[in-house]
């Protein structure tokens, strides 16, 4: 007996899914890009897919004169101390923040940004570990790089949380910190892909975060600045001043206090790392160490200046 297809029947509109439906009563921004389902599918099955801390399982050796050479060997981990200290930072400033969100997505957003930095955080030091540094060393090398410039920076965005000012603390931390560490780690991936490609595989990653964290920052600190008063918006332009003062003074005293190890170091690798483009158009070879980290300054300022025009804040970057 053959049987006869039942004709399709169409779904009543009202049995309908409505996927498009807002979730929350939400600010400005597309609260779907912001969400948890957004980080699975941005980091977790993306940027991480198949990785182990940030690298792969099967990473390639470091170069041996990260064991050789005691200088080079210095600056590396000196700056992996740096990340960890800037990381810690943004992990302890977002999870304060997400009690002073206005509204639930930008509270759902900022969970996810947590895990991002507190990821970041273990990342680095796991690196530390696997080149033999104990917790207690890591600690030590923590408060070598820590200038007084950087810990003063550090403790600016803190206080913007303590002080429960939302948009201070998103001006202070999404705007101007995840704002700089997207061209030092930019710059850092290629300044170490000769010496430890998976250290550059590693910060790749915190530096996808980051620019969708410095993308969150835009979007939320342009809402919250709309009907703001005049006396409000002088408050962020002088915490952007003090800022930047203290942006221009942590790299014054590094250069003052670290640029000669680095230049030493690499002077001692030239032959493997002088054509390494390090800027556009400018090899290692090129550029002096304090040029480099000057012109990484004048970068930062310059990607900054162009950030607060876009979210409609007055404020030239010296």
């Amino acid at each position: 007996m053959n049987s006869v297809a039942s004709p399709a029947i169409e779904e009543a509109p009202e049995y309908r899914l409505e996927y498009d439906n807002p979730a929350y009563k939400s600010q400005e921004y597309d609260e779907r890009r912001w969400s948890i389902q957004s980080w699975f599918e941005r980091t977790a099955w993306k940027t991480l897919y198949g990785s182990r801390y940030g690298r792969a399982p099967d990473e390639p050796s470091p170069s041996p004169h990260l064991w050789e050479d005691p200088l080079l060997r210095q600056i590396y981990l000196l700056d992996i101390a740096s990340f960890i200290t800037a990381e810690r930072t943004s992990m302890q400033a977002v999870s304060g923040m997400i009690g002073l969100a206005p509204d639930e997505p930008t509270q759902i957003h900022l969970s996810t940004q947590v895990l991002d930095e507190a990821r970041h955080y273990e990342v680095f030091c796991r690196r530390l570990a696997d080149f033999g540094i104990t917790p207690e060393k890591r600690q030590q090398l923590e408060r070598q790089v820590t200038t007084r410039a950087m810990r003063n920076f550090y403790d600016l965005i803190l206080e913007q949380v303590d002080k429960r000012d939302f948009i201070g603390a998103s001006l202070a931390q999404n705007i101007t910190m995840e704002g700089m560490a997207y061209p030092i780690y930019r710059y850092e991936i290629r300044y170490w892909s000769r010496f430890d490609p998976s250290l550059s595989r590693i910060i790749r990653g915190a530096f996808a975060d980051e620019a969708h964290h410095v993308g969150f920052g835009e979007a939320v600190v342009r809402s919250q600045l709309k009907g703001l008063s005049v006396e409000k918006r002088n408050q962020m332009v002088d915490l952007l001043h003090d800022m930047q003062g203290l942006m221009t003074e942590v790299f014054e005293q590094v250069i003052k206090h670290y640029i000669g190890l680095y230049q030493e170091a690499a002077n001692n690798h030239m032959d493997l790392i002088g054509d390494l483009e390090i800027f556009p158009g400018q090899t290692m070879a090129t550029l002096s160490e304090e040029q480099q980290a000057r012109q990484l300054l004048k970068e930062i300022k310059h990607e900054q200046a162009a950030r607060l025009k876009h979210i409609g804040v007055e404020y030239a970057c010296a």
